[in-house]
């Protein structure tokens, strides 16, 4: 689903030039009168520009002259700039220019400034007001009627301005106007028939002819239309502004292009110059050439409307949902019944995972007499992102009622065939989608992937030859005969394929992607490295390929070299949330909370209300326990995203963090209502009664949740973690065996395991546990727990196998190597202090670690560097007994026997019972 903006001829006429026409004085010997000619033979061949320069000359000359004013009053009325237009007659009327004469023009000036109340209190025709300007003042006052939504009366006076003068040609567009409004579209072509009869102000009356052409559907009129103005005047800034967009919304940018750079060159710094602009880069897919047009609109006024709208639609395209969703709803306070922003809203709301909100904005159009097909389409997303997938094909169906011929709404049918696990129905929507249009490619490449999703690799490269004949030459081609070869496991005829996209676009990331994979099966991660550095040698900023050097440099324990990738593409990309999310978390692993916070606080900066940037926060201040800071953050994401389960469940986390149950249990009653059966939440509402000491309501929930979910095991998961806290290890022992049953993971079973143990059978639970390490080899998790069962059950040779096995399965495991050091140092294997150094680098911070390391260096005779790290490890463990004994030795070996002995003393009063009492009060006799 792709919105595209509309055109909106009605908002394009509206555009108006706003930047001051500044002259230099290149012609100083000229007198006032010459200049003055100069400007009239400019104004009469459509140069506004050079006329008011020579007008402002003039003034220069003599500041007093009442016709220089006059002339620059009206010149500025041509190039639709009001307010300077009312300044320059209102200055000439006081310097002798009568104003019975200027009262029309005085009221145009106003209407153009949208001061309609000013022009029917101020323009009133007098006794003296010649025929000719009575009606032109009658025609003002209904200009300003009919845009302060009096239509009827704007109608009569129109009508009343025709009576008295029948050459005015803004009376016949008035009237014509008013047609349009009780859609009688052959009256109002028959008043612009009339005005076109008329000698005066052809290239306006054209426009409003191209504007009713537009009307009524008929671009190529339109065209000619607005190319007919343009002959009058070759230089008519509307009549330039409306044939660009049309061009645009026709898809000839080429065109467009022509009107658009001469728009600039007439005006460069108008909003329309610069609106254009930023529209032609919209079509052209330049979204971020688009966003910088507007902002030096935005710099200018932030209320121009037409801007406010493209500004949605280009911030949605560059994925910044938060911001695209303030400028839409923005523009529909004002416009509220446009469709496409109100689709375009939507679709905004889908993208940060707001089905809920994007129905509740759809509601409006979504009537029993709607006839907007792509209405549907997204209604039918919103339902999809839901789960509900009937409701979505119920939609779509509704769509391609509508437009039978449109192959992506077919398309979007297969899709959600797809989504529901329905690949065989998709597969036959998705081959009619392809019959319908044999242009378009979008099901065809769906239909590919539905192959692949059921692993029919034959009928997917079948789809593929298809797909070819549309896309020829292509590179995503190539990568999906790659995909299906690779299904095959024919994986040098995927290298080939993927190599062939690579030969048309080296920089093409699905192929590259796909490449690395097969070099990293063949275990040549350098060789998958430089296909990204390649990538980056084509297109140096690449977001995606520096992300994955950043992964390949941590994966390879190259921590400063993946931080300078991580730099580098938030310095690329200075909005971008990917790399600045991941550098957070680095520094997050490293409790470098200032550091954290900072970059968390930039990336909010240059992404304001995004939902992520605020979770992201949120998140660093829950780490540096800033449980007040964390309330405010995940509050604010709780209001921006107030229909998210998700959201509301961070604040919920921040509550509890912060103590605040009763808070808590609200938001997640709330995110509850909002999605029910949202699994985060009945887990942490769960875990919130527990903490509360109140496990038969957290038990409740429990089962509650078993009859409405009862293919999900976290109903069983959490009762069984109940009933083991409440010490029913039994009972416990079955709820963890049906979660299993219902597809929980291994801390289920390690879980279940503990249970039986804790119930006297570990003679039935450690055969369990050796058949799920056979039929589960690549487990760590069920592993490194056994490793710790069997050393704490005495089992030294079993723990010492089992914690070699899980450092086979993860090398950087800090707790296998550290726990395999003990084992070491306990059998006297000299491969116990490397095995802790090995760990102390990898957790230089962790006490567990420090105390391992620093007993062993203690016992190996190097008492001072034990004892320093020993210092560290209880300032970690206060209190800990089994550190506070091998510090005592540690001082008492360093030198200071008497310390030792006191600290000994001091511990077994206050822990006699300790593990490694006995060992305290020999080493005590020694002393």
């Amino acid at each position: 689903m792709t919105p595209r903006h509309a055109s909106t001829p009605i908002l394009l006429l509206v555009l108006a030039l706003s930047a001051p026409l500044v002259g230099c004085d290149a012609t100083a010997r000229l007198t006032e009168q010459e200049h003055i000619q100069r400007a009239k033979d400019f104004e009469d061949k459509g140069d506004l520009r050079g006329s008011i320069i020579e007008l402002k000359n003039a003034i220069q000359k003599n500041p007093d002259s009442p016709q220089a004013r006059l002339l620059l009053g009206q010149v500025y009325l041509k190039a639709g700039l009001g307010a300077e237009a009312e300044k320059e007659l209102v200055r000439a009327e006081s310097l002798g220019v009568n104003r019975e004469s200027i009262k029309p023009q005085l009221g145009e000036a106003l209407v153009l400034m949208g001061e309609y109340k000013r022009v029917l209190d101020e323009i009133n025709p007098g006794e003296k007001t010649s025929r000719v300007n009575r009606a032109r003042i009658y025609q003002v006052r209904a200009d300003a009627l009919l845009r302060s939504g009096k239509l009827g009366d704007a109608c009569a006076l129109y009508q009343q301005s025709l009576e008295v003068d029948k050459s005015n040609p803004p009376t016949y567009w008035g009237l014509a106007q008013c047609a349009v409004a009780e859609r009688n579209l052959p009256k109002a072509k028959h008043w612009l028939d009339e005005a076109l009869k008329l000698p005066s102000q052809q290239a306006r009356s054209w426009i409003f002819v191209g504007d009713w052409a537009q009307l009524n559907r008929d671009p190529e009129a339109a065209l000619a239309a607005y190319t007919q103005a343009l002959k009058a005047e070759p230089n008519q800034l509307t009549a330039l502004q409306s044939r660009a967009a049309l061009q645009m919304a026709l898809g000839q940018l080429d065109a467009a292009q022509a009107d658009v750079d001469k728009v600039a060159k007439l005006a460069p710094k108008s909003l329309s110059a610069h609106y254009l602009k930023g529209l032609l880069s919209f079509e052209r897919q330049d979204y971020a050439a688009a966003r910088e047009s507007l902002q030096a609109i935005f710099k200018i006024t932030s209320n121009h409307l037409p801007s406010v709208l493209l500004a949605g639609a280009t911030d949605y395209s560059l994925g910044s949902y938060g911001q695209a969703e303030t400028h839409l709803a923005r523009y529909l306070e004002r416009f509220p019944g446009h469709r496409y922003a109100r689709r375009l809203l939507a679709a905004t709301q889908i993208k940060q995972g707001q089905p809920d909100r994007a129905l509740t904005t759809l509601a409006p159009l979504l009537t029993p007499d709607n006839l907007d097909a792509q209405v549907l389409v997204v209604a039918a997303e919103a339902y999809r992102l839901k789960g509900e997938h009937t409701q979505a094909a119920d939609y779509l169906a509704r769509a391609a009622a509508l437009d039978p011929s449109n192959a992506s709404i077919q398309a979007q049918l297969g899709f959600n065939r797809l989504a529901a696990g329905d690949s065989q129905t998709a597969i036959s929507e998705l081959n009619r989608a392809s019959a319908l249009d044999p242009t378009q490619h979008r099901a065809d490449v769906l239909l590919v992937m539905a192959h692949l999703d059921r692993k029919e690799y034959d009928q997917a490269l079948a789809a593929v030859d298809a797909l070819e004949k549309k896309l020829k030459n292509s590179p995503a081609t190539h990568t999906m005969r790659g995909n299906a070869l690779f299904g095959k496991k024919d994986y040098a005829g995927a290298r080939a394929s993927f190599e062939r996209a690579l030969g048309i676009d080296p920089a093409f990331l699905p192929a590259v992607t796909s490449l690395a994979e097969l070099d990293l099966r063949d275990k040549r991660p350098d060789a998958a490295r430089k296909r990204f550095e390649q990538v980056l040698s084509h297109d140096k900023n690449n977001l995606a390929a520096m992300m994955a050097l950043a992964d390949f440099a941590a994966q390879a324990r190259r921590e400063q070299e993946q931080v300078g990738w991580l730099e580098r593409a938030a310095k690329a990309h200075p909005a971008a949330l990917p790399p600045r999310a991941a550098l957070v978390r680095h520094l997050l692993g490293k409790k470098e909370f200032q550091k954290a916070l900072a970059i968390a606080n930039e990336m909010l900066g240059a992404n304001p209300d995004n939902p992520a940037a605020l979770e992201l926060l949120g998140s660093v201040q829950l780490a540096m326990q800033d449980y007040p800071g964390a309330l405010s953050t995940f509050t604010r994401l709780a209001q921006k995203a107030e229909h998210s389960a998700d959201a509301q469940l961070r604040l919920a986390v921040a509550q509890i963090a912060g103590n605040r149950l009763a808070d808590a249990r609200a938001t997640l009653d709330k995110a509850l209502k909002l999605q029910p059966g949202h699994e985060p939440s009945v887990d942490a509402l769960i875990q919130l009664e527990m903490r509360a000491n109140k496990p038969d309501q957290a038990l409740q929930i429990a089962r509650r949740h078993q009859a409405s979910r009862p293919q999900s095991p976290l109903g069983f998961e959490r009762e069984g973690d109940v009933l083991l806290a409440q010490k029913r290890h039994d009972l416990a022992a079955k709820a963890y065996t049906q979660a299993l049953s219902q597809g929980a993971g291994p801390e289920a079973f390690v879980k279940l395991h503990r249970a039986d143990v804790l119930a006297g059978n570990a003679a039935t639970a450690d055969p369990k546990l050796a058949q799920w390490l056979r039929q589960n080899p690549q487990d760590p998790v069920v592993r490194l727990y056994a490793a710790d069962y069997f050393a704490a059950s005495g089992r030294t040779q079993d723990a010492v196998a089992a914690y070699q096995a899980v450092l086979g399965l993860v090398p950087d495991s800090t707790a296998a190597l550290n726990n395999l050091a003990s084992l070491y140092q306990k059998l006297g294997d000299r491969r116990a202090r490397a095995t802790a150094e090995q760990a102390y680098k990898l957790e230089p911070g962790n006490p567990a670690v420090l105390d391992t390391l620093g007993w062993i260096l203690v016992q190996d005779g190097q008492a001072g560097r034990g004892l320093e790290l020993l210092n560290r490890a209880l300032a970690g463990l206060p209190g800990n007994p089994t550190v506070r004994y091998h510090r005592a030795v540690a001082l008492a070996r360093s030198g200071d026997k008497a310390g030792g002995r006191r600290e000994l003393e001091a511990l077994l009063r206050s822990a006699p019972a300790f593990p490694e009492a006995e060992a305290a009060r020999a080493e005590l006799k020694k002393l």
